[in-house]
């Protein structure tokens, strides 16, 4: 009983601006953002050091599945919503998209105005492979 009811109460604290909301996981991310220092994304559509951008390729099936259905939704580019995702992280984090095509920052501009929901957020998150603590 008393771990179902930590569980029930951590669960409640997520993503709420509280002592009992903080992850004390010793990360620079967090450390960071109970800092308000910026953080700055680069090469956000990549993954790993050398493998390549995550968008359209084949390792992430799922999420690039996800971001198509975002994509109709908004109406706007798959680049446009992985940005958009980084920028609704509580951290506040500034994405640097290092292009020099016009278009293509015209679209990944498009990003701040899409509000994704938290439900979007986090199943991006768990359609790239990963899981909610």
């Amino acid at each position: 009983m008393r771990y179902i009811y930590l569980i029930e109460i951590q669960n409640h604290n997520v993503n709420v601006h509280n002592d009992a909301g903080i992850d004390r996981d010793g990360g620079i991310l967090e450390y960071c953002r109970l800092k308000e220092i910026t953080i700055q994304a680069w090469s956000p559509f990549q993954y790993g050091m050398f493998e390549g951008v995550f968008l359209g390729s084949e390792k992430f099936p799922q999420l690039n599945q996800l971001i198509d259905q975002l994509v109709e939704k908004y109406h706007v580019t798959n680049n446009a919503i992985a940005v958009a995702w980084i920028l609704r992280h509580p951290a506040k984090i500034q994405t640097i998209v290092g292009s020099t095509n016009k278009q293509r920052i015209k679209d990944i501009a498009q990003a701040s105005d899409v509000a994704l929901t938290r439900e979007e957020r986090y199943s991006l998150y768990m359609a790239a492979g990963k899981q909610l603590p």
